[in-house]
């Protein structure tokens, strides 16, 4: 494991930015998405290489994008993290909630698709609630609300849909 820890510090000190060896603020974190937004251009960097190396979702399958490490490893990464102050590269629904669904339930198909896009930062997703009668139920959503709802998805859901 020593070695891995001295594999994982050269590799943080040839690509973490410094810049990025800050907490930040909450306008400095980076969500992802297609029309991702950066508040300083080595947080783009620092997103592009932690999601090329999959460590953005460092223990899911290599496969999948992520970074296939043990949970061992994964401690070992997250030690060298803290130890440089580095902040996190993506904040994302998909990494603590799409994602591991997917990886327990979803087809081959779907994570090929999905989980690629999650751990590099390209796709940002985010969850929305129903109850049974409400406007938000299956069978009871109005044209304008679907409309909405598609209106939402291509913006990424930035905005707050008050229905």
């Amino acid at each position: 494991m020593e070695q891995f820890r001295n594999d994982v510090r050269h590799w943080l000190a040839e690509h973490c930015p410094e810049a990025m060896r800050t907490k930040g603020t909450e306008e400095d974190w980076v969500w992802g998405g297609r029309n991702a937004t950066f508040s300083h251009p080595d947080a783009e960097v620092w997103l592009d290489n932690m999601g090329s190396k999959g460590w953005t979702c460092p223990t899911w399958p290599r496969e999948y994008g992520g970074g296939g490490l043990t949970r061992e490893e994964n401690s070992v990464l997250q030690d060298e993290l803290a130890r440089i102050n580095a902040r996190s590269p993506l904040l994302s629904f998909g990494i603590s909630m799409l994602g591991p669904v997917l990886l327990e339930f979803g087809s081959e198909a779907q994570k090929r698709e999905h989980l690629p896009k999650i751990v590099r930062g390209e796709i940002r997703w985010c969850q929305g609630y129903s109850e049974p009668g409400s406007a938000g139920a299956r069978g009871t959503v109005s044209r304008d609300q679907v409309q909405t709802l598609r209106a939402c998805r291509r913006v990424q859901c930035r905005t707050a849909m008050n229905t």
